[in-house]
């Protein structure tokens, strides 16, 4: 399967986490596919787009995601002036180190 756009409502893996957690776009995107919100590389803001995975493999407390912004954007296509998230993006987590995925786009 080739590269995909990811919208509002993907699921989201992190390596280091428990259970999957929803992908939430930045209130007020105007740039939509198949009625959905599409992400952008700055959707990363802990609790607001990505929710907690559970359990930290690492900490052994509850899941607060904390990530740099996505990698791996789609440069060419800008969704509110950065760059679209697709389902090959993945971000890193500092605190336990997980590698964070997307694992469903939304679509």
């Amino acid at each position: 399967m080739g590269q995909t756009y990811v919208v509002n409502g993907a699921k989201l893996k992190c390596t280091m986490g428990t259970v999957d957690a929803p992908l939430r776009t930045t209130p007020g995107r105007r740039v939509k596919l198949r009625g959905k919100d599409r992400a952008n590389i700055g959707d990363c803001k802990p609790i607001i787009n990505i929710g907690p995975f559970g359990v930290c493999k690492v900490t052994h407390i509850p899941c607060v995601p904390v990530c740099i912004p996505w990698l791996n954007g789609k440069m060419n296509v800008l969704v509110q002036g950065l760059p679209a998230l697709v389902n090959n993006s993945m971000t890193i987590c500092p605190v336990g180190g997980g590698v964070i995925k997307i694992k469903n786009d939304g679509q």
